[in-house]
């Protein structure tokens, strides 16, 4: 027998938790995820960022390479009670290392995808897609032939 899945509720802490990423608050962003938290971002070397201690150095991270980060809702496309997806327009400018690129201070703006795994209406993890071949062309480290 399945539980009634409040959507409402599920929605918030997705937002909430954008919310928190652009602030640049930790505390909250974790405070909003379980203790057994994760992050798997498809495109990064690393990929899985497992527990709070990884997660904030993932956040961390992202935030140095990318201070004026902000992430937009483009729209949710499912909720479940135990998973959602969504779709975001990540933008800022690349003042830090990217995967080992220098700083370029170029702005980035690329379009991402996110399976959130929920657990008792928390959010446990985030499984991020974005197309990594778009951010370097706009950083200047890939270059398409004829372009």
């Amino acid at each position: 027998m399945s539980r009634e899945v409040n959507v409402a509720a599920i929605v918030a802490e997705i937002h909430g938790h954008l919310a928190a990423e652009n602030a640049q608050d930790l505390d909250a962003l974790l405070d909003g995820m379980t203790e057994d938290c994760f992050n798997l971002i498809v495109p990064d070397p690393h990929r899985l960022y497992a527990g709070p201690v990884e997660v904030a150095r993932r956040y961390r991270g992202l935030w140095a390479t990318f201070p004026d980060l902000n992430v937009e809702m483009r729209r949710i496309i499912s909720v479940q009670e135990d998973s959602a997806v969504s779709e975001h327009i990540l933008s800022g400018t690349q003042r830090g290392s990217l995967f080992g690129i220098p700083a370029t201070n170029l702005r980035v703006e690329v379009e991402t995808a996110v399976v959130w795994d929920i657990k008792d209406g928390r959010i446990k993890g985030e499984i991020v897609y974005f197309d990594l071949a778009t951010m370097l062309r706009q950083v200047g480290f890939l270059r398409l032939p004829n372009s």
